[in-house]
């Protein structure tokens, strides 16, 4: 049984979306349990009782603009903090939240704890699933100096051989593939990755690379990974609302958007397994981003990239 804490409250359609989505999971998969987490202050109808279907009333919701704050991590009654608290009990295999990313991450960090000291957690976005290919990070951090740069690689190598059969091919995402190209920090996390057995590193990848060449993990920081992902889901959006009506081209576009791949971004680096989706999220990015959840939750992928990262530290 895989057993899914789905914080309810964040996202910008309001929790309506999460108790639908949770209904339609059940009835997809037999084997999953699904705990929602809502603000007992919602005013919403409750979705009729199902026998895997659990509800907790909170008394405090994090709202999606709020700064992160010391007093952050007393609010135990938030959607998000009892969420979390029930993946560090083990009483839930993976969190899905559409709500504060940044709360998320330092709750998490809080909690959960960390996979190895000073590796930082990221957001890992799947750009492709056949082959698997993947962008890292995504706005978990903003501010990167190089070694956090060389922990995202290694997260997203890892990631990569716990999903996959593909081998790791990391590219440092820059403004150009020449030596001389990028800042100070992007060249010494080229020196520090050119320098290590593991990952396969091959050098700096140009932006035409996230969707198309030989590297499967492209890393650059938080504030670049989210810029480069928002944009892209943007041009895709406005793509498909230019050929809607034309045959062919209008269903290719169609068929990308709801199939490559699972929706929302999956944080790993911590002891727990977490999906963030997209606060905009409809009914069917939210099921999207429950099953990913589900698919992370069954392959155990916070302990498989934990083994990975401990056997290549011996």
């Amino acid at each position: 049984m895989i057993r899914v804490a789905l914080d309810a409250m964040g996202g910008d359609l309001g929790p309506r979306i999460a108790f639908d989505g949770a209904i339609e999971i059940l009835s997809r998969h037999h084997d999953v349990f699904i705990t929602v987490y809502f603000s007992s202050c919602s005013g919403l109808d409750l979705p009729v009782p199902h026998e895997r279907l659990s509800l907790i009333a909170c008394s405090d919701t994090i709202e999606p603009d709020e700064e992160i704050v010391l007093s952050l991590f007393r609010r135990s009654d938030s959607t998000l903090y009892q969420s979390l608290y029930s993946l560090s009990k083990k009483t839930s295999d993976v969190v899905v939240t559409l709500g504060n990313t940044g709360a998320m991450v330092a709750l998490s960090r809080h909690l959960l704890g960390v996979l190895r000291p000073k590796l930082y957690p990221a957001l890992i976005r799947e750009l492709y699933s056949k082959p698997l290919r993947c962008l890292v990070d995504l706005g978990a951090n903003v501010h990167c100096p190089s070694s956090m740069l060389v922990g995202f690689a290694e997260l997203g190598a890892a990631y990569i051989e716990a999903l996959s059969n593909e081998v790791p091919r990391v590219g440092l995402l820059n403004v150009g593939v020449e030596s001389s190209k990028g800042s100070a920090v992007i060249r010494e996390a080229d020196r520090l990755l050119a320098g290590k057995k593991w990952p396969a590193y091959f050098g700096y990848a140009e932006g035409t690379e996230l969707f198309d060449g030989d590297k499967n993990v492209i890393v650059c920081d938080g504030m670049v990974g989210n810029a480069v992902l928002k944009a892209s889901e943007g041009l895709l959006s406005f793509m498909m609302s230019k050929f809607k009506g034309v045959d062919g081209v209008s269903s290719l576009f169609e068929t990308f958007y709801q199939t490559e791949r699972r929706h929302g971004a999956c944080l790993v680096g911590v002891r727990g397994n977490l999906v963030k989706g997209h606060g905009r999220s409809d009914l069917p990015a939210m099921v999207g981003a429950i099953e990913y959840g589900i698919d992370i939750a069954r392959a155990d992928l916070y302990s498989a990239i934990e083994a990975r990262l401990c056997n290549e530290a011996v």
